[in-house]
């Protein structure tokens, strides 16, 4: 039988995780029957919390840190916008850093987690090698959310990346598409996916892909203009763009609209993500939408039975949903 977790306790006692979370660490903002409730059910399943997470809330900074290399991507604000708020729910507080890609300063900073200056670790895209990552996960409290690195200890929260690329590949090679573009960032372990299914779309419908261009570095709007630029220089134009993001699709719909290109009758685009660009655009963009704001909470109640349960917990990763989301920019 699995060891019941914090989330079995709350279903069970009918309250929130936060709620489980301050009775076990002996919160006095919690009522006597919200208590009471909690209590039976720690009982009724055998759930056996830390020590720590009990009685020693001394012991515990309560305090946990949300790692990214850069905090300009809207999905990474949402999602660690979901961090802080269930952390807040559990009487935590989130700190959020920022390494630019400098694997020294992201080791200063997992090295809070090391000296017990935070209790647990959301880290977004990690520059650490894969074997890295999961050794710190082995020996401390780590949650994968987005990016996931190939680490079997390191637990992620994400969508589905290749079947979501798959699924807007295949809107548009249902909207009558026959030669599609890319414009992919393999420097991202998400786009990578997205390159993957991008291609599976198109070796099902036995198409061959017309290019793949790559971006490099910071993948945004100027990205998207210049490599539509490239587009545009092809004897034959595709009838159909997929970009990585939304800001590289609205770059990329500038630069053929300022070509003198229609959107989409002549060329069809479609990006990812649904941030604010994917309507602010014109016209406004097809898109994956994914469930940012959730999979930060999800993500942090993971997290917390890795701080307060003893013995082994879920490994691999859970997908959550993702939606197709078609607007004016394909056919």
């Amino acid at each position: 039988m699995a060891r019941p977790t914090v989330q079995d306790v709350a279903r069970t006692a009918g309250v929130s995780v936060g709620t489980v979370s301050r009775v076990l660490n002996g919160s006095p903002a919690v009522s006597q029957a919200a208590k009471e409730k909690v209590n039976a059910a720690i009982k009724e399943l055998s759930y056996r919390p830390l020590a720590s997470a009990r009685d020693l809330r001394r012991d515990r900074t309560m305090r946990v840190l949300a790692l990214a290399k850069n905090l300009d991507s809207l999905v990474i604000s949402e999602v660690f916008r979901g961090v802080g708020d269930a952390a807040a729910d559990s009487g935590y507080v989130s700190l959020i850093a920022a390494t630019d890609g400098d694997l020294d300063r992201e080791q200063q900073l997992v090295d809070m987690l090391r000296n017990g200056s935070v209790d647990g670790l959301v880290i977004f895209s990690p520059t650490m090698p894969d074997d890295d990552v999961n050794t710190v996960a082995e020996q401390l409290s780590v949650v994968q959310v987005c990016e996931i690195v190939d680490a079997e200890a390191a637990f992620g929260v994400s969508i589905d990346d290749r079947q979501a690329a798959y699924d807007v590949t295949k809107h548009l090679i249902d909207s009558g598409a026959k030669k599609l573009a890319m414009l992919a960032h393999r420097g991202a372990r998400s786009g990578r996916l997205r390159e993957e299914g991008f291609r599976q779309a198109l070796k099902e419908a036995s198409l061959e892909q017309d290019q793949i261009l790559f971006g490099e570095g910071n993948f945004g709007f100027h990205t998207g203009r210049t490599l539509a630029k490239k587009l545009l220089k092809a004897r034959d134009l595709p009838d159909a763009v997929f970009c990585g993001t939304d800001v590289v699709a609205a770059g990329c719909v500038r630069e053929l609209t300022d070509a003198g290109l229609r959107v989409p009758q002549d060329i069809a685009v479609a990006g990812f993500d649904d941030s604010a660009q994917a309507e602010m655009c014109v016209p406004e963009l097809t898109t994956v939408r994914q469930p940012a704001y959730e999979m930060g909470r999800v993500a942090f109640a993971e997290l917390l039975e890795r701080m307060t349960v003893e013995g082994s917990h879920r490994k691999g990763r859970t997908f959550l949903p993702h939606e197709l989301v078609i607007r004016d920019s394909t056919k």
